[in-house]
């Protein structure tokens, strides 16, 4: 099945990729970028600061897959009402970004694994089931539609803060995030509050606000977010940045070397240490970042994709 899929992935991926992209991009398979010659000074510094610039012509996009692996707690947003904190001793976070698209994966002691995709206007679930045949055991992938939390799945993409930095330079560049290379018009702001750098970007009607840290990382993110119950504030943190030691005066902070580094491939991406979801005062996640992984191998066949692969 991985095989089928990989080959059909890479194909796509292949015909998105225009001869005009190859002939004017450093990294043509990377899709759309930003130059931060084109962006506010202080867009680029913050993009520099969270090890998202790349290219000796100083491009965001390049970087467009993010994930992590931590530990905590949380509350299930995709139920009728909102329940109390649970443990979750597995909680894995990947976005696609180019593709509007995110899987969580996620564990604990009471809770059993779920697996909760969202691509463009589409969600589903995922999960793995052992099939036995002729020759031994066989591990297989099937979906279950959950339109019902498609578009709470894709608001909360967003929160993701590198792909919500990545959102406010593409539409301070006047481009899509998308795969293919094309212009945007995207309402954004980008000002000064209290002493803060505060960002805004419309997404998918949905308005985003974040706001940089002392450090020009991403410290929160805030919009209102579709609940089954009703719409709600949802307001997200995020502190420690790091790529190596937990000593940011450790120069391997910079390196990224060692068990201790949270930047697992060693690329130079920064990642929060902590990332908290509240909702009215309540924390509805806390999650303590393991690791993160910036630009990891990651499909997203559709259920269609998936079962004609089994």
């Amino acid at each position: 099945m991985n095989t089928l899929i990989f080959a059909l992935a890479a194909s796509a991926a292949g015909a998105l990729v225009s001869p005009a992209a190859w002939a004017q991009s450093p990294c043509p398979q990377c899709g759309s970028q930003v130059a931060i010659k084109d962006i506010p000074r202080i867009l680029g510094e913050a993009g520099t600061a969270m090890g998202l610039v790349r290219s000796q012509q100083l491009l965001i996009g390049q970087v467009n897959n993010y994930e992590i692996l931590g530990k905590g707690t949380m509350v299930d947003l995709e139920a009728p009402t909102l329940g109390q904190p649970v443990e979750v001793t597995r909680y894995v976070a990947n976005v696609q970004q180019q593709q509007w698209a995110s899987r969580v994966d996620f564990e604990g002691p009471s809770v059993p694994r779920k697996i909760r995709v969202v691509k463009g206007k589409r969600a589903w679930d995922e999960s793995w089931y052992d099939e036995k045949t002729r020759t031994g055991v066989v591990q297989k992938l099937r979906t279950a539609p959950a339109d019902a939390a498609a578009t709470l799945r894709g608001q909360l993409v967003w929160f993701e803060p590198h792909s919500f930095f990545t959102q406010v330079a593409f539409a301070a560049g006047k481009r899509c995030l998308t795969e293919t290379v094309k212009p945007c018009t995207t309402a954004h702001s980008v000002t000064q509050e209290g002493g803060k750098t505060v960002m805004t970007v419309e997404i998918n009607g949905v308005t985003y606000k974040g706001a940089l840290d002392e450090k020009k990382r991403i410290g929160s993110v805030e919009a209102t977010v579709s609940l089954p119950g009703g719409p709600k504030l949802l307001q997200a943190t995020y502190t420690g940045w790091r790529t190596g030691a937990r000593d940011t005066n450790d120069p391997k902070d910079l390196s990224a070397e060692g068990d201790q580094a949270l930047d697992k491939f060693h690329n130079g991406v920064f990642w929060p240490e902590r990332i908290t979801y509240t909702i009215e005062g309540r924390t509805v996640l806390d999650i303590t970042v393991q690791g993160g992984w910036g630009n990891p191998y990651t499909v997203y066949p559709e259920p269609e994709l998936i079962a004609k692969a089994q």
